[in-house]
């Protein structure tokens, strides 16, 4: 008997992208995308479900919209912002839609899931501390294809050319990509910073006439399937993000070598390691940025050794085909399928 695992989750994230992995080493599982202008109205969000599901697997935010009778629900925390700190990393809207409906609809998903995924330790403790859920919680981090994520060898900075910073991410609050312009500033001269202009577009930042501006490169929407190559063509990753619950343009640099600076807050600690693989710095602290970011600059030889630990740190953890085995396990035991004769027809590579 061929099962089927229908994941609806709304494409141009992280979270959708993490799914789509998961369907190309599971068969049986399918993706369901729908707009995620359909979250305004949820009520809507069941036509994107199936009766003919045998498990639904989706996100925690609005997961209770997509149960049906007799098959199991997993929901995966990829991030939590409905809690106090994000008011200040928020557009009043947003912080109002955080601590009201979506504070609700996330303590429903809870409630009614047979089982939460969270995808660091952070963000399961968050969900603990916020939420106190009766339903059972499980880590299992994401995973990043290390067989397409890889370095340039020799591992380490390029010699001869202006140590390139990388940014990726949207252009927002949260992902505090205002210290772009004066990071750029207080770097000076041999020094780029590259950034993607993410969901959120980049017009704020290519129209800015302050001084240090010059030295920001728009790399415009770069599509997933290119983002090996930027990374391989970077020296540095930037990461002053204050809340990530995981942290996947990370994991992906780290896997391509690159050294990592960010912000010491929410998941990224749990994937860089302080002096070893990069460093992490007080949020917002420009200053601790410079410095670090330099100290790399002025080291080839650290530099190297930084992407070099990073590499091996992903090939250790954060592999696709470790995570894509620990969900497989995870449905099968919601399915119980134990016996041999009704096993979930898989493949994980």
């Amino acid at each position: 008997m061929k099962l089927q695992i229908l994941s609806p989750i709304p494409p141009g994230s992280g979270a959708y992208v993490l799914h789509q992995q998961i369907a190309s080493r599971i068969r049986g599982y399918r993706l369901r995308p729908y707009s995620p202008w359909w979250t305004v109205f949820p009520p809507v969000l069941p036509l994107f479900s199936s009766r003919h599901a045998d498990l639904i697997h989706t996100s925690f935010e609005y997961g209770a919209f997509f149960r049906r009778k007799g098959a199991p629900l997993v929901v995966t925390a990829h991030n939590y912002v409905s809690d106090r700190f994000m008011r200040a990393y928020s557009s009043p809207l947003q912080y109002l839609h955080y601590r009201t409906d979506l504070r609700l609809f996330t303590r429903w998903s809870a409630a009614v899931a047979d089982q939460i995924v969270a995808i660091s330790q952070f963000i399961a403790d968050k969900v603990r501390e916020e939420i106190a859920p009766q339903t059972s919680m499980r880590l299992i981090y994401n995973g990043i294809d290390e067989q397409r994520f890889t370095p340039v060898k020799p591992c380490g900075r390029k010699p001869g050319r202006p140590l390139r910073v990388l940014f990726c991410g949207n252009l927002n609050r949260r992902k505090r990509s205002h210290l772009l312009v004066p990071l750029a500033e207080a770097l000076g001269g041999g020094f780029e910073v590259h950034y993607t202009a993410g969901l959120a577009g980049a017009a704020a930042l290519a129209g800015s006439k302050k001084m240090g501006a010059a030295a920001l490169r728009n790399l415009d929407s770069v599509a997933y399937a290119d983002m090996p190559d930027v990374y391989r063509s970077m020296d540095l990753l930037f990461m002053p993000s204050v809340r990530e619950g995981f942290g996947l343009c990370v994991a992906e640099a780290m896997a391509c070598g690159l050294p990592v600076v960010a912000a010491d807050s929410g998941a990224l600690p749990e994937l860089v390691e302080h002096g070893r693989g990069g460093y992490l710095c007080p949020i917002d602290d420009l200053s601790a940025y410079v410095e670090a970011i330099q100290r790399i600059a002025e080291s080839p030889e650290l530099s190297r050794q930084m992407g070099q630990y990073n590499r091996a740190r992903v090939e250790e953890r954060f592999t696709l085909s470790r995570m894509a085995n620990e969900y497989r396990l995870l449905f099968e035991q919601l399915l119980d399928l134990r016996s041999p004769a009704h096993r979930m027809s898989h493949e994980v590579g």
